[in-house]
Order: structure tokens, then sequence, then C-alpha cells
């Protein structure tokens, strides 16, 4: 993680990226923007919120050559006139992600990028959307047979969404 945090600082020139770092925090999950830390002035609902889970600094969605790929899927996807919400998360426990976005926001429908997503291609009520997990736009650049899968999961979300 402090990889990534490094990278995002020193080659990106993002400002005020932060890790956790105060001794016995409880705080095991952290959204990320192409800006820093998601830290919202007030709850926000998003028809559709991406939200890709790193396990290494090469996996960020703002990382260019995954950015390249993740704006042809969402192109492909035809995401017009929604409010969609992009993020990168470090997380501890998969099973607290949604309280742990609810905090923050909501989406109808929420993508779970991961290299091990878990309930794969399940769109499964959690809170007050539905989730779906699948493989992230890093995992496609070192696995392009995975790209069918990705694409499937897609339609459902697009489905869902009457896109």
């Amino acid at each position: 993680m402090k990889d990534y945090i490094v990278y995002l600082q020193e080659v990106l020139g993002l400002q005020n990226v932060m890790l956790p770092s105060s001794e016995g925090s409880t705080v095991r999950t952290q959204f990320y923007t192409p800006q820093g830390p998601f830290e919202p002035g007030e709850f926000q609902h998003y028809e559709l919120v991406f939200l890709n889970i790193l396990t290494q600094s090469k996996e960020s969605l703002f990382l260019p050559e995954v950015q390249d790929l993740f704006v042809k899927m969402k192109s492909a996807m035809k995401l017009k006139n929604i409010q969609v919400l992009e993020l990168d998360c470090t997380v501890e426990d998969r099973s607290q992600l949604p309280s742990e976005l609810a905090k923050h926001c909501e989406g109808k429908v929420v993508v779970v990028f991961s290299s091990f997503p878990k309930d794969i291609g399940e769109l499964i009520f959690k809170g007050p959307g539905k989730w779906i997990e699948t493989y992230s736009p890093a995992y496609l650049l070192e696995d392009a047979g995975a790209k069918k899968v990705v694409w499937n999961d897609l339609q459902k979300v697009m489905k869902e969404l009457a896109l």
C-alpha cells in the first residue's frame, strides 16, 4: 500500500495522499479519487459506483494504462446522463465494504473490481443498492481472456440501469 501512496505523490504529483496512520486506528477501509482520499462534503447518491479494490499499486484505476482500458469499458457501456463515481479502495475486511461505503455515499449499482473477485458476476443486494464483483481493468491487462467475463458482468449492470 505504501508503494501506491508514494507513486501517487511522487510520480503523479498528487497532494495530501494519506494512509490511516494513527496507532490503534479503527479505519480499515480507505477510498481514493485521483486527487487523494475521498472525502465528500455531503452524502451523495450515485446511479453507478465503480469501486476498485487495490492489492498492489499497479492496480489503480487512475494509472494511465489502466485508465485507457477503463475509459473504453465505460464508453462501451454508454454511460450518458447518469451520475457515476469512480474510486480506488484499500480494505482489510471485504464484508465491511458496503457499510464503509454507505458512510460516504450510496449507489443504485456498485461494480466492485478486483483481481480476486468473490461471487463473480452475481448481482447481490447489499444495503440500498445492488453489488456485482468482477475482474479489475488492471487484471484484464494481464489476462485478456477474462474480458468476456467482465463484459458479461457489465451487461448485467447496463440492464439493471436500463442503459
